[in-house]
């Protein structure tokens, strides 16, 4: 089959391959699907920056986790789905192992999926999985926001950044701002629906808005700091706008440091270093939900697969020269 595979002593390159081994189960009279897993017919597949961050033995072969299509087959006991449901979610096998997105083919844990809502199409479908599930357990559940919430979202023209705007709106806040480049303003305008928005590269504009809005925000989304260039908002001004006693800061990336503090238990109050909930398929549901409530859709950058498409979307996600979120069409 087709797919995006890491190849090379550790796995840190990416390659197309046309003849990657399927499945066992595709061709196995016997099934050979854990009870828990159902066989997809991947029809899109989407991308994030863990893809190209890890390696093999943490990664699996195949590239990605972002996944929508058509369930093949089902475990004995994955009774909520069968045979040609439209599906969505994350290609994590039934032993909690990343199983890979891009690809003819793949397996997933039956609590990693959800059945695809008719308004959303299959490119859409699989752009939500890893962004907007880390958006709803960032503002949902670490930054509490609820009704009427003050809330700053940091690279809001980012795929995790329009998807938290969406989802702040949707869940209530009464107020969302968007840090993002001035040249991107328009785009989150238009896909973000919010008006209110600073520009980081305008230091005085920051300044002003700083200096404006100490102690007013109930939720920082940080999807910026720790991203690869070297941007750090947690150590800036920024965290001053959080109101003292209730506000929480919650970012999505970290240094080696942070990561340490949140594995030990030893997380600085009121700031959340983010790791997306497994078994989310409850959560999917109500992106889903949440999304159709709103008329809000991802924004898309699809490519199509192949050597040269694999290779173009991962230079540009590297690069982070790329709004929304990439989409590879499979079938």
């Amino acid at each position: 089959m087709k797919a995006a595979v890491r190849t090379g002593i550790m796995g840190w390159t990416i390659s197309f391959q046309k003849d990657h081994p399927a499945p066992s189960s595709l061709s196995s009279a016997d099934h050979l699907l854990r009870p828990n897993e159902v066989l997809l017919r991947v029809k899109s597949a989407a991308i994030n920056p863990v893809d190209y961050k890890l390696p093999r033995a943490i990664g699996g072969a195949v590239v990605g986790l972002d996944v929508s299509g058509i369930v093949e087959k089902t475990g004995e006991n994955a009774t909520a789905f069968r045979a040609g449901d439209r599906v969505f979610g994350r290609a994590i096998n039934g032993k909690g192992a990343p199983s890979g997105s891009l690809a003819e083919w793949t397996v997933a844990n039956a609590e990693e999926i959800a059945k695809k809502p008719d308004f959303l199409g299959f490119d859409e479908a699989a752009a939500l999985p890893t962004a907007y599930l880390t958006g709803v357990n960032s503002l949902r559940d670490a930054g509490k926001v609820k009704e009427g919430s003050c809330v700053l979202v940091i690279g809001a023209s980012g795929g995790c950044g329009l998807a938290g705007v969406q989802l702040a709106k949707a869940l209530g806040a009464g107020r969302v701002v968007g840090i993002c480049s001035g040249k991107n303003f328009d785009f989150v305008r238009t896909h973000g629906g919010i008006e209110e928005l600073v520009d980081y590269t305008d230091d005085a504009a920051v300044c002003k808005f700083v200096e404006e809005n100490k102690g007013k925000f109930d939720c920082i989304y940080d999807t910026a700091t720790g991203s690869g260039k070297g941007e750090d908002y947690v150590s800036s001004a920024i965290p001053t706008l959080l109101k003292k006693e209730t506000g929480e800061y919650v970012h999505i990336n970290g240094k080696a440091s942070d990561w340490l503090r949140k594995f030990a238990g030893m997380e600085r109050e009121r700031r959340t270093l983010v790791l997306t909930q497994s078994k989310a398929k409850s959560d999917l549901e109500l992106v889903a939900t949440l999304l159709e409530a709103t008329n809000a859709r991802p924004y898309l950058n699809v490519k199509d697969f192949n050597e040269a498409g694999v290779k173009d979307a991962f230079e540009q996600l590297k690069a982070r020269r790329t709004k929304g979120k990439i989409v590879f069409n499979i079938e």
